[in-house]
């Protein structure tokens, strides 16, 4: 699964919300007349918190469901085979706010029909979702079929069997992970219990249905209905089974054709609401690529009979990779024939995540959730690997090495959890699915991919996925299988980044003398200033790689430094110019030289890095400063070098360094001086690029256009970008005209900085309230996910008092979708004085907005306001939300981090604020 996030614009835009249960109903246990093994019964039962109890494994379901998306509720019966080990009068299982008006339990290995059924009580438990059927005549051991009739509520919330409503039409669409399917029907709902399903549904005739599996067969029925049975699944966890019901456009494409892995060709289809089909062209013709790619890389071939892409009008997740039928925002999925570069690049990176999920996730699964990184990891790590192959000029291992960058500032905090992250409660499964599973998790593997060659690499993991395929596995079954294929022991390097939290600090020293020449190496926990951690007490096994470079020659010499300290000979006769710890930027940590040693560096060596080393050169620098073993002046003196890079991800690495200095270590009286400077590294570089695409530009000048045009209008103020861009902005919506959108008035990556600039440019010195209801007026009136986006993030951006108080309101308004209730919010919170606009909203409305929201993404809520700085809104923060705790599934690690975010700022504001202000008076704002 992608985990919700922006890609297309500027932050990450959350879901958020919660749910209750009912109590247990105690029952006395019958007497033992088994006259066997003793019933496994109790007086009290303890109600299982964590797995289910073992004993009980089911190895079939039936489903039979009724959906019709306009009613407010379906129903259903699930037939389920299971083994049980031993007699026994109660089952544990999973369902979630589900009536259930019959239950029994029929001995035997053939249908409930053909024996005598037991009649049971489903008793819900007063821990949500953990549910006791039981039974008075003891059953087992050996085979039996659980049958339960029920019925339910659509969710509202994007989870479970959910309800979408758009464009007059009703949907029902299915979001199971992580704990999910529980609420579509009763079943065994961990990823451990891998079953062949069979599904059918009752629907009407007029709508159309989709599954994991391909349709066999259709049987109408009275009162203009019809029933569709889908043929059996593969073995599949709960939380991979999918269902999209309704009024649905469904594209054949060609299908994919076979190759050297797969003999058989493969049908695709696209999938997408009334009227929508025909923007499904794009990402259609570009998935057959993805998929050989990846069948090329694992040996394997595909392993479903048919593969369904998904475009869902209200998703809370990026995308969600259940088997044969994946769904995505359709952001991800919809592109018109103006599809900006960020769009086309979204779908490109999505896809391959999800598809290579098909393997490390659907076709191997962890049996349960402290191994989602075995999922989550592989599919960051192996999308990249994907998208250079089908498309290397997006430049996918640049996108990765900058978000592991972001993982190692979560993972710097003393509330940090590790990769492998023991799961005991819902707040623990929430939090898995985080950048420390996703970036670093990929991080970790692309460092350990390089360690023992690619090769190496790849035929181990064809090894574990042929050992474990349709079943399960832990990280210790893939360790095995590439130690055994390394032929040493990869296990022991790589669990010291698996199961402890934080980034290596790397301190490296050149030294040349009678004795040889050597870089000596040390290791410790990196810690920024004010932190809590105990830098010394953590220990890695850290594949280390030096690059080095005498005259114009680089080289390199690698280790394994597995204590405090190492040496690293220098194989050359001559010491060198310059040394850099970290080649290829390939290795999981941080890195610190002595002031000679990154002079040299920067002076010499900056021009025989690779991009990604000076990527990580510059994320190195701006950890120095954020630790103090660098004034930030020093910091912000070398930035000017990345900040004129020819690659795009350099050139952008200093932006979140003058964002704090324009934000935080400047006093406010003296913000607009810094934007001025700031202004003056980056307007020169933005008026070269100027505002229309030129022939010869490539993916990522589009791309820098956007990305400084974005920066100059939100964050810098640039008087002259902001002019420029709202009358682009008012003319991409035909304001003072026809009041049409006119798509080609702007360049498309520039919509939505050119709305943002336009809601924000006064009118005569007044608030420009008439393109706030302007902007308004489209919003309600489009259906398409990319406008609707764009439109809500300029309104949230507002910076008019009044107009902002608006914006936020619209956090209640029923006319935005789920998916999109938190954006104003959040996009309003990016800025020191929206914040606090957001902070007061909070005070009063954030009780009635999230209790609409998805439950599983309540508990980033904390998170939004993480950019406090002072201790005042530190203290309101943790009084605000510690009551709220239990209702915001994961919530309680992310406020800590939210606190301990704020805590660092001060310090840092603390240390460094007098260094930032001697650098502001050194360097005035230049003439433009």
């Amino acid at each position: 699964m992608l985990r919700s996030t922006n890609l297309l614009t500027l932050a990450c835009l959350l879901s958020l919300a919660a749910c209750g249960a009912a109590p247990v109903e105690e029952s006395a246990p019958p007497p033992d007349t088994s006259g066997g093994e003793p019933v496994a019964t109790a007086a009290a039962p303890e109600v299982p918190t964590g797995p289910l109890p073992e004993g009980v494994t089911p190895t079939h379901y039936t489903l039979a469901l009724r959906i019709v998306p306009t009613e407010d509720r379906f129903s259903g019966t699930a037939d389920i085979r299971v083994t049980i080990d031993r007699p026994t009068t109660e089952i544990w299982m999973h369902g979630t706010q589900l009536h259930v008006s019959r239950a029994s339990i029929s001995p035997g290995l053939a249908d409930a029909a053909a024996h005598t059924a037991i009649e049971a009580r489903w008793e819900p438990s007063d821990h949500e979702g953990v549910d006791a059927l039981r039974f008075d005549t003891p059953v087992g051991p050996g085979e039996a079929t659980i049958h339960l009739e029920y019925d339910a509520a659509f969710d509202r919330q994007l989870k479970g069997l959910y309800r979408v409503d758009v464009g007059g039409d009703s949907y029902a669409f299915t979001q199971f992970e992580a704990t999910s399917a529980r609420y579509a029907f009763p079943g065994f709902d961990e990823p451990r219990f891998k079953t062949p399903f069979d599904l059918s549904i009752v629907m009407r005739a007029a709508d159309r249905a989709v599954s994991n599996t391909t349709l066999t067969e259709t049987t109408p029925l009275e009162g203009e209905m019809q029933r569709v049975r889908f043929a059996t699944t593969e073995p599949l966890p709960t939380y991979l089974v999918a269902m999209a019901v309704g009024p649905l456009d469904i594209v054949e494409a060609p299908p994919i054709p076979p190759n050297a892995v797969r003999t058989r060709p493969l049908p695709l289809r696209g999938v997408a609401a009334r009227g929508r089909g025909p923007e499904l062209a794009y990402a259609l013709a570009h998935t057959p690529a993805i998929v050989a790619a990846l069948e090329d890389y694992f040996g394997i071939e595909y392993p479903y009979d048919k593969l369904d892409i998904i475009a869902v009008p209200d998703f809370a997740s990026g995308a969600m990779e259940n088997a044969g039928a994946i769904t995505f925002r359709e952001t991800l999925l919809l592109l018109n024939d103006h599809a900006p570069e960020d769009q086309v690049r979204a779908f490109t990176s999505v896809m391959a995540h999800e598809l290579a999920h098909h393997w490390f996730g659907d076709l191997v699964t962890m049996p349960w959730w402290d191994d989602i990184w075995l999922n989550e990891a592989f599919a960051t790590w192996m999308g990249q690997h994907i998208v250079g192959v089908v498309a290397p000029d997006q430049h996918a291992e640049l996108s990765l090495l900058a978000g592991v960058h972001g993982a190692m500032s979560s993972d710097s905090l003393a509330a940090a959890r590790q990769i492998r992250q023991p799961v005991e409660t819902e707040d623990d499964i929430r939090n898995a699915f985080d950048s420390i599973t996703y970036q670093k998790g990929g991080g970790v593997l692309a460092m350990f991919e390089r360690w023992v060659g690619e090769d190496v690499f790849r035929d181990g993991i064809r090894l574990y996925l042929r050992q474990h395929r349709f079943g399960t596995a832990r990280s210790e079954d893939l360790l095995q299988a590439l130690s055994e294929v390394a032929g040493r022991d990869v296990a022991t390097p790589f669990l010291s980044f698996l199961e402890q939290p934080g980034v290596p600090l790397i301190s490296a020293h050149l030294a040349c003398g009678e004795g040889g020449r050597f870089v000596d190496l040390t290791q410790r926990r990196y810690a920024p200033t004010g932190s809590s951690i105990e830098a010394a007490a953590s220990i890695w096994s850290v594949p280390v790689c030096v690059r080095f470079g005498v005259g114009r020659q680089a080289q390199e010499s690698c280790t394994l430094l597995s204590g405090p300290s190492a040496r690293i000979p220098i194989p050359d006769d001559h010491c060198p110019d310059w040394i850099f710890p970290n080649a290829d930027a390939a290795g999981y940590y941080r890195f610190t030289l002595p002031p000679e040693d990154l002079a040299a560096l920067v002076a010499h060596g900056y021009a025989s890095l690779t991009p990604a080393e000076r990527l990580s050169l510059g994320n190195n620098l701006r950890a120095a400063f954020a630790s103090g073993a660098l004034p930030v002046a020093d910091v912000l003196a070398a930035s000017e070098r990345l900040a004129t890079d020819d690659t795009r991800l350099v050139a952008l690495e200093p932006l979140a360094l003058y964002t704090a200095l324009i934000d935080d270590l400047v006093p406010e009286a003296r913000r607009d001086e810094a934007r001025a400077y700031v202004r003056s590294v980056y307007a020169p570089r933005f008026t070269r690029l100027g505002w229309t695409a030129r022939a010869r530009d490539d993916g990522d000048t589009v791309l820098l256009r956007r990305d400084l045009a974005s920066y100059l209008v939100r964050v810098v103020r640039d008087p002259a970008v902001r002019t420029r861009a709202a009358a682009l902005g008012r003319a991409y919506l035909g304001f003072g005209g026809d009041g049409q959108i006119h798509p080609r008035a702007v360049e498309p990556t520039l919509v939505s900085t050119a709305l943002i600039a336009a809601v924000n440019e006064p009118v005569h010195d007044a608030p420009n309230a008439a393109f706030f209801d302007a902007l308004l007026e489209h919003l309600v009136g489009t259906s398409d996910a990319m406008l609707r986006t764009n439109i809500l993030v300029a309104i949230g951006s507002v910076e008019d008092p009044g107009l902002a108080a608006r914006a936020l309101s619209l956090g209640g308004d029923s006319r935005l979708r789920v998916n999109e209730v938190t954006i104003p919010l959040q996009v309003q919170a990016d800025s020191p004085e929206g914040r606090l606009r957001a902070w007061a909203w909070a005070g009063s409305s954030f009780d009635s907005v999230f209790a609409r929201v998805a439950t599983t993404r309540g508990g980033y809520a904390p998170l939004i306001f993480a950019g406090f700085c002072d201790a005042e809104h530190r203290s309101e923060l943790e009084e605000f939300f510690t009551p709220r705790l239990a209702t915001l599934p994961g919530a309680p690690r992310n406020l800590r981090s939210a606190l301990e975010a704020i805590s660092l700022c001060i310090a840092r504001v603390d240390g460094q604020r007098a260094s930032a202000v001697s650098f502001l008076d050194a360097h005035p704002p230049r003439r433009r």
